[in-house]
């Protein structure tokens, strides 16, 4: 019997070997996008992403936000809206502290930018600590029925939050400048906190693992601006135990590997992180599909391997054509490879060329790949 879609790339993320290159799309960018300025293709116009990526003939790569909620104790949660700003003021027995998210329509009603962050000054530290240590994550209900709607044409990219503990210092709390700051001038205060939000994503996990989800994201978005030695110190510890929490309940970690990562990439095998989804090589980076494949080893699982410029009109239908088929050529023979973007359809990408990279397959992504 034939593999259904979500099928075929469980299997590819689990190693096992398939008869032709399996195909993940992401298309939330360019769906978002062109939904909230209403210009879908007349085709188009009415359908949700799922159905659109079936029609192109890929499997669909569905975001969540996280597969777990977190509601607080002894924590009041105040949020105003303001829009497009929705401000959350978080009010303990020992102070409050506050955040201001800019929310907008072209991204995806749950892609929130923060304008100003938690931490303001040192001050913050108890406060931020006590809001951590009180903060009770269980399973979001929603989740369960957007993973029903994407059924068997694809699987869910989520987790129990993208981001490591020390990412989340940096990008939720603090603001990277300032958490580079603040470890040169408090880094006892820094590993404190760091511990303490490590305990929270802990129970995060320990909710999340619940769920049926069969690939959890553990981190995202980094790139060699988190400098080597921070790399080293505060993320690869946490990755190994991550994984080896997911994998003792058969579980597999992923990474959002979309960023500049030639100083990083002689680390990625260290981390124990099984995908590395989003990848994105030559030209929007410097690395290529071989020196990741050699960094990660060959039991690694790459997913992505086609730049977002690629969807753009700056290049032709023939370069787009030659760019696949010679990265098909670079993966041979192809196994433990999933072709993806690196990392979406961007909003004024052609939608079409997710179906001739289904074409492309058929013609050339037989495997072992042997032209």
């Amino acid at each position: 019997m034939a593999m259904n879609q979500r099928q075929r790339l469980l299997a590819a993320a689990n190693g096992e070997k398939l008869d032709k290159l399996p195909f993940g799309a992401r298309i939330d960018l360019w769906y978002n996008y062109n939904s909230a300025h209403d210009t879908l293709p007349e085709k188009y116009k009415g359908w949700d992403q799922t159905a659109i990526i079936r029609d192109q003939g890929a499997g669909a790569q569905s975001r969540f936000h996280t597969v777990v909620k977190d509601t607080y104790q002894n924590v009041e949660v105040i949020e105003k809206n303001i829009p497009p700003y929705v401000e959350t003021e978080y009010k303990t027995p020992i102070g409050s502290v506050s955040r201001r998210t800019l929310f907008t329509t072209t991204e995806g009603p749950w892609i929130g930018y923060d304008t100003e962050k938690m931490f303001q000054s040192e001050k913050d530290y108890p406060v931020i600590e006590y809001i951590l240590q009180h903060t009770i994550p269980v399973l979001d209900p929603n989740f369960n029925k957007a993973q029903t709607a994407v059924g068997e044409d694809g699987i869910m990219m989520t987790g129990a939050g993208r981001a490591s503990p020390a990412q989340r210092l940096m990008r939720d709390i603090m603001g990277f400048d300032r958490f580079f700051y603040e470890l040169a001038d408090h880094p006892v205060k820094v590993e404190s906190l760091l511990e303490t939000m490590k305990d929270m994503v802990r129970r995060q996990h320990e909710v999340a693992i619940e769920s049926d989800l069969e690939i959890y994201y553990v981190g995202s978005n980094w790139s060699d601006d988190v400098h080597t030695p921070v790399f080293k110190k505060y993320f690869i510890p946490w990755f190994q135990e991550i994984t080896e929490f997911l994998h003792s309940h058969g579980k597999l970690a992923m990474a959002h590997a979309d960023g500049e990562n030639r100083r990083l990439l002689p680390f990625f095998k260290e981390t124990g992180i099984d995908v590395w989804e989003a990848w994105t090589p030559v030209p929007m980076t410097s690395v290529t599909n071989t020196e990741l494949r050699n960094a990660i080893g060959e039991k690694g699982i790459i997913w992505g391997g086609i730049p977002s410029i690629l969807f753009e009109s700056t290049y032709s239908n023939e370069e787009f054509d030659q760019y696949v088929i010679n990265m098909i050529k670079e993966i041979a023979p192809g196994y433990n490879f999933i072709v993806g973007m690196g990392d979406n359809l961007p909003f004024d990408g052609d939608i079409e060329r997710v179906g001739r990279i289904v074409e492309l397959i058929e013609k050339y992504g037989k495997l072992p790949v042997s032209i």
